[in-house]
């Protein structure tokens, strides 16, 4: 069986966990974890307590959850500290390390998670496999990996998270083929995504707030 990345495709995945305390999800799984240099920093914002949530647990979780660096990563970058807001860049680069990593890989696959709801809209290689938050959330139910998808995503509701749209998104159909690549991970049937200096990097610095921002903020 193929080798299986486990890409996020935007920073919503990761804002919704923190709002529900439970990113920790996230390393239930076998799969390497890659987050995209610009959606780190839009998830990572320390403007926001669980942008601060985030970083920290990116930090510490470095052995299993690496950010790759992109082209649109640069860019995002020299538009901050220039006081420009950067928008729409996190996809961009989600969609930069997606195709290096199949190029580098041709008989891998990956799976994208994502909140934002163009992406099911969007043609795609046969090898991508997308998941919604919600249907990610599910599948990791169905294999014994959290006790309730429903319960971690009304934590997020909780903590003032719309997961409304989330709930519609859910598919259930993706999530046996997702847990016959984590059983395979774990019996050592798939290898861990490429992370060696031609193909995905070590963290980029951390993200600083742009000008007039203050750490507290919800969103």
């Amino acid at each position: 069986m193929a080798d299986y990345g486990l890409i996020v495709f935007d920073a919503s995945p990761l804002i919704t966990l923190a709002k529900a305390g439970e990113l920790d999800v996230l390393l239930r799984q076998p799969l390497p974890i890659i987050i995209p240099d610009a959606v780190y920093r839009e998830a990572a914002n320390p403007s926001y307590d669980d942008g601060v949530r985030i970083m920290e647990w990116i930090e510490t979780n470095q052995s299993r959850v690496r950010t790759a660096n992109t082209r649109a990563g640069l860019q995002q970058d020299i538009l901050l500290k220039n006081g420009v807001r950067a928008t729409d860049l996190g996809e961009a680069a989600a969609i930069e390390v997606t195709d290096r990593f199949l190029a580098d890989n041709p008989d891998n696959r990956v799976a994208l998670i994502y909140e934002d709801a163009g992406v099911r809209k969007r043609e795609r290689d046969p090898r991508v496999d997308i998941f919604s938050t919600a249907s990610f959330l599910h599948a990791m139910e169905g294999g014994g990996y959290v006790q309730s998808a429903d319960q971690i995503l009304e934590q997020a509701s909780q903590a003032g998270r719309n997961v409304a749209e989330q709930k519609a998104m859910h598919t259930p159909e993706p999530g046996a083929g997702l847990l016959a690549q984590f059983r395979s991970a774990r019996t050592g049937s798939t290898g861990l995504l490429d992370t060696t200096p031609n193909s995905l990097h070590k963290s980029p610095d951390d993200p600083s707030p742009t000008q007039g921002q203050t750490r507290g903020r919800s969103r």
